[in-house]
């Protein structure tokens, strides 16, 4: 073996960008579908302290501002993690981590 790497073959930015979107589309739909969840499920006082981090590996990372709504979220993990997992199966959670967000109270 010479040790060169296999030349890639051209090709228009157009359909790589359009490829690359189509491979997007799903992942996108299932985060919108996840933060609409998240918005109708959690109460509007405690939603106004806490925000969604990321979703990554089905864990849904949630981040808080004060130790209070960390708390008050610890205690409702298990009802809001069955509830996300309900409305939004396509998400495929399998856990809820809640962590004080930088600069927090």
């Amino acid at each position: 073996m010479s040790g060169r790497t296999k030349a890639v073959e051209p090709c228009r930015l157009g359909d790589a960008i359009g490829d690359f979107v189509q491979r997007l589309a799903p992942v996108h739909a299932r985060c919108d579908s996840l933060l609409e969840a998240w918005q109708n499920v959690l109460p509007e006082p405690l939603r106004r302290h806490c925000r969604i981090d990321g979703v990554s590996g089905g864990c849904l990372k949630v981040a808080v501002d004060a130790a209070s709504y960390m708390y008050e979220l610890q205690l409702c993990k298990a009802e809001l993690l069955a509830e996300l997992q309900r409305l939004c199966p396509g998400a495929a959670l399998r856990r809820i981590t809640i962590a004080m967000a930088p600069g927090g109270r």
